[in-house]
């Protein structure tokens, strides 16, 4: 099987969040950000499958509008070459290195050794697949928020898990159960394997829990979705817990927080890393 590489340039860090944005909308694979050069890109990967064509088109189509929102140093279409998926799996490998997220959470591929302080907490992450390396803001930002709001014996649920990055530092910061959801059933695998590396015990699936709450419940999708799983995220959320919610880009904030504030959610901050996002709320009656 090969795949499609796509190839986006943009000139700063506005129109670099844009193309990123543009990136998770359309589940691209893989995607690889390179920040330090001029000007920066962003390669991702999609599937060479009879799809291949239309979702190059509407990528296409959705940079070439970016100058009349207002965003402007994006490339008006990705550069698309192709790649063996042997090579694909091993191409953005360069870019993955130790990353402190917190103060104490150090997110690692397994081909790395990275040097860890006393109360360190390694994540050994093969993301293979599925999106999630910790490199990403809006990852980084849940990291952060767990690393706060974890308590030992909690319930956690991780919807749109990806890697299982999130499910597995919960249970490594004392989560006495997680629950990580991913409606790809490769994620959903992934992350299963990837917390067997930790020498954690997470249960993954691929739709929503039903009739169970939790203390901690978090997404990290995209604005649009989150927004339609307002009501059941609201819902699996404990009466006391906190629910937090990443992958929006700043300008839909406000329509994220809509969202919640019609399913009965309280917000409670903004979380902020560049032009992203996380949100945390909580019930508004107890």
């Amino acid at each position: 099987m090969r795949w499609a590489s796509l190839t986006i340039e943009a000139e700063d860090e506005g129109a670099l969040a844009a193309a990123e944005h543009l990136c998770y909308s359309a589940d691209i694979k893989g995607v690889a950000i390179v920040d330090d050069s001029t000007p920066r890109r962003i390669t991702g990967y999609l599937p060479e499958d009879d799809r291949l064509e239309g979702r190059i088109r509407a990528i296409d189509a959705a940079l070439a509008i970016l100058p009349s929102l207002g965003i402007a140093g994006v490339s008006p279409a990705a550069v698309v070459g192709y790649i063996e998926e042997d090579d694909w799996a091993n191409a953005w490998k360069k870019y993955f290195k130790p990353t402190r997220v917190g103060t104490h959470l150090i997110v690692t591929p397994p081909w790395e050794t990275p040097e860890l302080g006393a109360g360190d907490i390694p994540i050994v992450i093969d993301p293979g697949m599925a999106f999630g390396t910790g490199s990403h803001a809006t990852t980084q930002l849940c990291l952060m928020a767990l690393e706060n709001l974890v308590q030992t014996g909690a319930k956690v649920a991780d919807i749109g898990t990806g890697s299982g990055i999130l499910a597995i530092a919960a249970a490594k910061l004392g989560a006495s159960s997680v629950w990580a959801m991913d409606n790809d059933p490769l994620a959903a695998r992934i992350a299963g394997e990837n917390a067997i590396a930790n020498g954690v015990s997470i249960l993954t699936g691929e739709a929503m829990p039903q009739q169970e709450t939790f203390d901690v419940v978090v997404a990290n999708i995209i604005a649009d979705t989150l927004i339609a799983l307002a009501p059941q995220l609201a819902s699996i959320t404990a009466p006391t817990g906190t629910l937090v919610v990443s992958g929006i880009i700043d300008h839909r904030a406000r329509d994220v927080q809509k969202a919640f504030d019609a399913a009965g959610m309280a917000h409670e901050v903004d979380l902020k890393q560049g032009e992203w996002i996380a949100q945390k709320y909580h019930w508004s009656k107890h």
